[in-house]
C-alpha cells in the first residue's frame, strides 16, 4: 500500500505517512455552546484513553439542507465563538465547513483546517480561497464525481500554493436516496500522495430520503469504519451527538456519543493490523526481536505496533535535569553552594545519540551554573534554562523551527508537572520509573524501568537507537 505524505496538524501531530489514524469528529451542526463544549470534551477524554489524535469538527451553518424550514446552525459569528471556546479551553485543533469564498479568511482566524462541503468540491473559486488561507484544506469528494476526479481538485489547490490536501470519501450515489462506498476509490485517491479520510457517517446518509430531511442507518457506521482502516485510511470522520434523535440535522446517521468508545476501540484493533503490515517485514522483524530481547523494553508501558510507531524517526532528544538526570536532591555545601549528582551512563547516552547524528539538548526550569557545565562538558547542541514565556513546549518548538523539523520527530523525557505541556505534545516521551503519577498517566508515554539520576536517559537513548529507522 502507498505510503501518504504527512500533513502536519499544529506541530502536534501527523496525518498520514502510515500513523494511527487521527479522528475528525463531533456533532452535525453547533447546537448550543454547552452541548458543544461537552461533546467535545468528552470525545478528548475518550482519544486520550485511547491514543487517538483528535480533531473537533462542528458546523456553523448547514447550508445544504434538504427543506428551507430545516434549522441551519446558530451562523458564523457566533459559531465561530464557540469554536474558539473549544480551542481554547479544551486545546483541540478546530475544522468547520466554509460554503463561499468570503468566509474562509474569516474563519481561517479560529479554525486550524477547512472543509470543503461534498456539493461544493468542483468550485473552484472556493478551493482557490481556502487553499489561499494557508489552512490545511479537507475536501469532501462529491457523491457524483469518481475517485480519479480528485486529481483536478489536487491540482487547484496546489496550483494556488497549498499543498496541506485531505481527500475525503462520503460514498457516491446509487439510484435515487442512497449512497454506497467503493473501498477501490480510496486506493484510487491514494495515488495522489495525500491522507485519505473517510467519512463513516455521511456515508450511511440516505440524502432527501424523509422527504424534507436526509436518513440514514448509522448501525452500518462501525463496519464501513472498520473495512475503510482495513483499506489503509489515514483519517476517520465521524459525526457524534448526545442524542442524535434530535439532532438539527443528520440525526438518522450520527453516532450516539455513548457509543463512540467502544467503536474506535474495534477500529483501534484493525487500524493497528493495518499499518503494521505496511511496515517493511524485515524492520519489524528487527524490532520485534531487539524488543523482546530487552527485558526492560517488555516492562514498558505500550505495545510494540505503538511503540515502533512513535520512535521510528527522531531528530532531536532533549531531556530534563532535576528528577531525570539528577535523583531530584538537593544538596548543599557547608558554604551554601547547591551541588547536583549526574549519573556518568546519562552522559554516555547522550553522547552516543548525538554521534547518531540525532540533536541533543538540556530542557529544564532552572538555571543554574552547573548545568550549563554539564551540557559543555557533554557537547550537547541545545540548552534552554529559566522559565520563558510558553514554557517549555515553547521552547522546543523554537528549536523545530531552527531544526525544521515538527514536534512529531522529538524525543523527551521529563518527571514532574512542569513537563507535562511539552510531553504530551512530542513524538516519543518517556520518564524515569519514580516520575509522578500525572505524568505516568499521559497517554503513549513509555515509563522506564531505572529512576532519575540511576540512568534513565540512557535507558532512554538505546531504546531511541535501537527503534530509530531513518535518523538524520
Amino acid at each position: 500500500m502507498l505510503i501518504t505524505r504527512k500533513i502536519n496538524v499544529l506541530n502536534r501531530f501527523d496525518i498520514g505517512g502510515n500513523n494511527r489514524f487521527v479522528l475528525i469528529a463531533g456533532p452535525c451542526a453547533i447546537e448550543t455552546e454547552d452541548m458543544t463544549m461537552m461533546v467535545a470534551a468528552r470525545l478528548k477524554e475518550i482519544c486520550e484513553e485511547l491514543d487517538i489524535h483528535l480533531i473537533f469538527k462542528s458546523s456553523f451553518d448547514k447550508a445544504n439542507r434538504s427543506s428551507v424550514k430545516s434549522p441551519r446552525g446558530l451562523g458564523m459569528k457566533r459559531g465561530l465563538e464557540i469554536l474558539q471556546c473549544v480551542k481554547t479551553e479544551l486545546n483541540l485543533p478546530i475544522i468547520t465547513d466554509v460554503h463561499e469564498t468570503w468566509q474562509c479568511a474569516e474563519v481561517a482566524k479560529v479554525a486550524d483546517m477547512l472543509q470543503i462541503p461534498a456539493f461544493l468540491s468542483r468550485q473552484t473559486d472556493l478551493l482557490v480561497a481556502a487553499a489561499q488561507t494557508g489552512k490545511i484544506v479537507n475536501v469532501k469528494k462529491g457523491q457524483f464525481m469518481a475517485p480519479w476526479d480528485m486529481k483536478n481538485v489536487v491540482d487547484k489547490l496546489c496550483d494556488s500554493g497549498n499543498e496541506n490536501i485531505l481527500l475525503c470519501e462520503r460514498g457516491s450515489s446509487f439510484g435515487y436516496n442512497n449512497l454506497i462506498v467503493d473501498m477501490t476509490g480510496l486506493v484510487e485517491m491514494r495515488q495522489y500522495g495525500f491522507p485519505i479520510v473517510f467519512d463513516a457517517t455521511h456515508a450511511v446518509q440516505k440524502p432527501g430520503g424523509q422527504g424534507d430531511s436526509t436518513g440514514g442507518n448509522r448501525e452500518m457506521v462501525p463496519y464501513l469504519m472498520r473495512a475503510a482502516l482495513a483499506v489503509g485510511v489515514d483519517a476517520i470522520f465521524a459525526e457524534v451527538h448526545p442524542d442524535p434523535n434530535h439532532a438539527f440535522s443528520d440525526g438518522p446517521n450520527q453516532l450516539y456519543l455513548s457509543d463512540i468508545k467502544e467503536i474506535l476501540q474495534q477500529a483501534l484493533a484493525i487500524d493497528n493490523i493495518t499499518k503494521q503490515l505496511t511496515v517493511n517485514s524485515y524492520q519489524l522483524s528487527e524490532n520485534r526481536k531487539q524488543i523482546t530481547d530487552k527485558p526492560e523494553l517488555q516492562n514498558t508501558k505500550h505495545s510494540l505496533s505503538r511503540y515502533i510507531g512513535k520512535s521510528r524517526n527522531i531528530k532531536l532528544f532533549l531531556t530534563d535535569v532535576d528528577g531525570v538526570l539528577t535523583d531530584a536532591g538537593m544538596y548543599y555545601s557547608e558554604a551554601g553552594d547547591e551541588l547536583k549528582k549526574f549519573n556518568t551512563h546519562d552522559g554516555m547516552g547522550l553522547q552516543q545519540i548525538h554521534q547518531q547524528g540525532i540533536k541533543t539538548g538540556i530542557i529544564t526550569s532552572e538555571e543554574t551554573k552547573m548545568v550549563e557545565r554539564r551540557f559543555q562538558k557533554l557537547k550537547l547542541d541545545y540548552l534552554y534554562q529559566g522559565k520563558l514565556e510558553g514554557g517549555k513546549l515553547a521552547s522546543v518548538k523554537e528549536i523545530c523551527k531552527k531544526e525544521n523539523i515538527s514536534l512529531a520527530e522529538v524525543a523527551y523525557i521529563g518527571d514532574d508537572v512542569n513537563c507535562f505541556e511539552l510531553l504530551s505534545a512530542v513524538g516519543m516521551a518517556a520518564c524515569p520509573a519514580d516520575a509522578l503519577d500525572t505524568i505516568k498517566n499521559i497517554p503513549s508515554i513509555v515509563i522506564m524501568k531505572k529512576k532519575g539520576g540511576e540512568g534513565c536517559v540512557r535507558e532512554f537513548a538505546e531504546m531511541i537507537l535501537k527503534t530509530n529507522v531513518t535518523g538524520n
